[in-house]
């Protein structure tokens, strides 16, 4: 009811507007506007001498002195998961972004990191619309509670529109079951037409970083250009008149685009990129952030161990196959739920950092390897659907993706050129071969025993009663590295690929 409200009053805007600029058309508009994006940046606890959001504010600011008829826009990823994110939900960013006042920003499948409801509640507390355009809510067949379908941006002689395509891996990896993902061709297609009929001069698309390429939609000329919510590994940030960028948030820039309706009706478009490092840091928004900072400190930064070992949670190793820091989470969750095995999937640890032997780690840095404040559970499976999971995990070592399993009480051979199903060879646990017949308990996390990341078939698995399932996953391994004082992550073997030697 809400969103269909606000594409009433949309409307009706469209047409006051409309009107309005018939009548001023001959006065000294001269049809151009420019968009600053940036997206990609939830996290307010990085080095001190990284610029960030408080940059930001003040580099969004010169541009629109610069050039009043400039548009700030937040392409999103940016409510979690984050060190804070853990412990508010993402509110604290929607604090920090109400400051930077965007026209909007794009929901992508990281504003679901705390669920579906919480989404919602930071919605309602943003004092800027939340937009997706392919997401529904499988519940009730309509819009998101509290987002909106699409944005019209009305410049005074220019508007534009944005469709925003939010991944579907946001139900599959961040668990947003109660979402649905509809067709996308359609959307495109509805939406833009629907928005060309409101007055839109251009439209955009804004994609999730799942969407490496969807330049189909410009070169049909359903849209007019496309910016990319920038991510590890996501080859552009924006296309716009066939022109591919990779600059973007993650390399610090803050994207500029410059458009221009022509005497034939046509729209041109100009690119250019600012460092926001080069701008000082707003003071209303620097104090903002440093409120959080300083009360996050306060609780994570003690130091609670030694590092025995060097390691790292680099992402192009940690969901490639074993890791140090894998082996150690996952030994270390099975000895406080009292498991025979303990699977982890590879994307809860977010870090991506290393480590020296003799440093030293702090509650922080747990906190941050594994920021989303995920719960323990246990299921008993049959040797068979253990074997199945496990298939499932290693066959993601080859995509480099999140559902890649680390493993604690099991050994796995495998032959990664093996057709799917068919990859492990040899499976133990606790170095007794596996028997598709007999029971195993299973400890996880409780998004994975919701049948997240690809592992549907482990959502209607028996639930097994375990200690420790109230604390979170970070909270249960800063616990034991407190205790014992000294931690030793290193690998031992117990993901093998058979082309390797033991």
């Amino acid at each position: 009811m809400v969103a269909a409200f606000g594409r009433l009053a949309l409307l009706i805007y469209a047409f006051c507007l409309a009107g309005l600029s018939l009548a001023t058309s001959a006065g000294t508009s001269d049809g151009k506007i420019r968009l600053l994006f940036f997206s990609s940046h939830p996290e307010i606890m990085q080095s001190e001498d990284q610029a960030g959001l408080a940059h930001l504010a003040t580099a969004i600011q010169d541009a629109q002195a610069e050039e009043p008829e400039s548009y700030f826009i937040y392409g999103g990823a940016a409510l979690g998961p984050s060190l804070l994110g853990v412990l508010d939900k993402g509110a604290h960013m929607v604090d920090i972004l109400n400051g930077l006042q965007p026209e909007f920003m794009a929901v992508m499948k990281r504003e679901f990191s705390y669920g579906l409801d919480h989404l919602a509640l930071n919605a309602m507390a943003s004092a800027f619309p939340l937009v997706t355009s392919n997401l529904i809510d499988a519940r009730t067949g309509e819009t998101l509670e509290g987002i909106e379908p699409y944005y019209l941006l009305m410049g005074t002689d220019l508007s534009v529109g944005f469709i925003v395509l939010t991944s579907h891996n946001a139900i599959i990896e961040y668990g947003a079951t109660d979402a649905q993902a509809i067709d996308m061709d359609a959307v495109v297609a509805d939406y833009a037409a629907e928005l060309r009929d409101l007055g839109a001069d251009a439209i955009f698309l804004i994609a999730d970083t799942d969407y490496d390429d969807v330049s189909s939609y410009r070169e049909a000329e359903t849209v007019d250009g496309i910016f990319y919510t920038h991510n590890f590994g996501n080859p552009h940030s924006l296309d716009h008149q066939g022109e591919l960028h990779t600059q973007g948030a993650l390399d610090g820039q803050l994207i500029i685009l410059e458009l221009e309706r022509m005497a034939d009706r046509t729209v041109t478009s100009k690119a250019s990129f600012r460092d926001i490092a080069t701008a000082e840091p707003d003071p209303i928004v620097n104090s903002l952030i440093q409120s959080y900072r300083s009360r996050l400190a306060e609780r994570l930064s003690p130091t609670i161990a030694t590092l025995g070992t060097s390691f790292d949670t680099l992402r192009a190793n940690i969901r490639t196959g074993e890791s140090a820091f894998g082996n150690f989470a996952a030994d270390v969750l099975r000895g406080y739920v009292g498991s025979d095995v303990f699977l982890l999937n590879s994307g809860a640890i977010r870090g991506n950092r290393t480590y020296a032997a003799g440093s030293t780690i702090s509650r922080g840095d747990i906190q941050r390897e594994l920021p989303f404040g995920n719960r323990t559970s246990v299921l008993r499976l049959t040797g068979a659907d253990l074997r199945r999971t496990l298939e499932f995990g290693v066959s993601c070592y080859e995509t480099v993706d999140g559902c890649a399993l680390q493993v604690s009480n099991v050994a796995i051979r495998y032959d990664a050129g093996a057709p799917a199903g068919e990859r492990i060879t040899d499976l133990a646990v606790g170095g007794i071969p596996v028997s598709d017949d007999a029971t195993y308990t299973v400890g996880l996390s409780d998004f994975l025993a919701a049948g997240n990341d690809g592992f549907e078939w482990l959502a209607t698995a028996e639930r097994v009663p375990t200690s420790n399932a109230g604390r979170t996953i970070w909270d249960l391994l800063a616990a034991h590295c407190e205790e014992v004082g000294t931690i030793n992550p290193r690998k031992d073997g117990r993901i093998q690929e058979t082309g390797q030697p033991d």
